[in-house]
C-alpha cells in the first residue's frame, strides 16, 4: 500500500482527521467537511455516508480485509476493528497482561463493545443506543419529554428533580452499567474512546475502576495500516 499523509475516518455524525505534519500524527474530530477532502491522497474508511468525491482513484479506501483483526466477521464495522486492532496494539507495547483480553467501548453515536481474546482474536461484542440517541429517542418517543441535545454532561447529583438532568443521568448511567457489566464478565483490559466517553470516564474514576481512554484510538488503528 502507498504511504499516505493523510486519514479519514467516517462516523455516523462526525468526520476523523489524521494529518503526518513530518514528525507526528496531528489528529482532530469535526463535523463533515467534504471541501477538506481536496489535497493530497487520502487512506480513508467509512461507517457513514460516503461522498462522492472520496471515490476519486487517488484516494485508497481501507476495507476490513486490511485490518488484519483475527476471526473478525464480514459484518464488523471498520471503526470497530480499527479500534480493537489499536487497543490490543498499545495494551501490548505498554507491557499489560493480556490473559483475560481487551475490551474496547467506543461510545459515539452507539455504545460499541467489542471483545478480543487473549490472543487479540474478535470474541463479539454488543451495540447500544449512545447518550444523544438515547436522549432523542425519549423526547421523540413521548409527549412530556424534552429534544435534547448538545452536551451530553450528566452532572453530579444522581437524582435529579429537574426533567433534562434526570434523563441525562439515567442514560449514563445505563450506558456505564453495560460497561461495567462486559467488564466483569470478562475481566479484559478496558480501553475508551468516542466523543461520549468522558462521561464514562468520568463514572469509572468515581468507581476505581480502572480503564485507558484514547480518544483517537479508531485514527490510530487507522494510520497504523498507511
Amino acid at each position: 500500500m502507498t504511504a499516505f499523509s493523510r486519514a479519514l475516518l467516517i462516523g455516523n455524525t462526525r468526520w476523523h482527521w489524521a494529518e503526518w505534519d513530518g514528525a507526528l500524527w496531528r489528529m482532530d474530530h469535526a463535523l463533515p467537511e467534504p471541501d477538506r477532502i481536496d489535497g493530497p491522497p487520502l487512506l480513508w474508511a467509512a461507517v457513514g455516508s460516503v461522498p462522492p468525491v472520496l471515490l476519486n482513484p487517488k484516494h485508497h479506501r481501507l476495507q476490513l480485509a486490511d485490518v488484519g483483526l483475527d476471526q473478525a466477521p464480514a459484518w464488523l464495522g471498520i471503526d470497530r476493528a480499527l479500534a480493537a486492532a489499536a487497543a490490543w496494539r498499545l495494551s501490548s507495547g505498554m507491557g499489560l497482561a493480556l490473559d483475560r483480553g481487551v475490551l474496547v467501548a467506543d461510545a459515539g453515536t452507539v455504545l460499541s463493545l467489542t471483545l478480543l481474546d487473549a490472543s487479540g482474536a474478535f470474541l463479539g461484542g454488543q451495540l447500544v443506543p449512545g447518550l444523544q440517541l438515547q436522549l432523542a429517542s425519549m423526547g421523540q418517543g413521548t409527549v412530556g419529554l424534552p429534544c435534547l441535545t448538545g452536551s451530553s454532561d450528566p452532572g453530579i447529583d444522581r437524582f435529579p428533580q429537574d426533567t433534562a438532568a434526570a434523563m441525562r443521568q439515567g442514560v449514563a448511567s445505563s450506558l456505564l452499567g453495560v460497561v461495567r457489566q462486559a467488564l466483569e464478565i470478562s475481566g479484559a483490559e478496558l480501553w475508551l474512546s468516542g466523543g461520549d466517553a468522558p462521561v464514562l470516564a468520568h463514572a469509572l474514576k468515581e468507581r476505581s475502576i480502572p480503564f485507558h481512554h484514547d480518544p483517537d484510538l479508531v485514527l490510530k488503528g487507522l494510520v497504523n495500516r498507511s
